[in-house]
């Protein structure tokens, strides 16, 4: 199945899921004010497991922790937010970890924060194991105060980010 084909699927399949999911990770997770308010200003977001597109026997977890930058960062005036997703995958069975394709969870990120932003996106962690799979697949996306996606800023010192194209 091409990338395109899981993305449609997955959108298909899950659209009420991933269109609630959307909405809940891309509102403003801060307000402007003193640094005393940021550590309130961070939530999880969680989507219901939901059944991989391409291993039957195995189901999603995906989380979505959403912090505004200025509690990322050590900038404390920094403006906007970062949407770190994350997605496991367990044997609908028995619950014991499997490892994900990493063409079906890139496609999970591009059904969830759609085409437009893709460019956008940042994976992180360590690279893929030679056989194309991962343990956990790990997005961020940062948004600017006004909701608008924008580079990685220099203040955010994660070495292990690189953008979702050229990964």
């Amino acid at each position: 199945m091409t990338f395109n084909e899981l993305t449609t699927r997955i959108q298909i399949q899950h659209t009420q899921e991933l269109s609630a999911f959307r909405q809940d990770i891309t509102s403003a997770p801060y307000k402007a004010g003193t640094p005393t308010t940021l550590n309130a200003d961070r939530r999880s977001v969680r989507m219901s497991p939901v059944q991989s597109v391409e291993d039957s026997n195995a189901n999603l977890t995906i989380v979505a922790d959403v912090e505004g930058l200025a509690w990322f960062t050590a900038d404390k005036g920094l403006l906007g937010s970062c949407i770190t997703v994350s997605i496991a995958g367990h044997r609908r069975n028995t619950g014991t970890r499997v490892h994900l394709p990493l063409a079906e969870c890139d496609a999970w990120i591009e059904a969830i924060l759609g085409g437009a932003w893709i460019t956008h996106v940042y994976r992180a962690g360590n690279k893929v194991e030679p056989d194309g799979r991962l343990d956990i697949a790990s997005y961020r996306l940062f948004l600017d105060e006004r909701r608008n996606p924008v580079s990685k800023p220099q203040a955010v010192a994660d070495s292990s980010l690189r953008r979702l194209e050229e990964s």
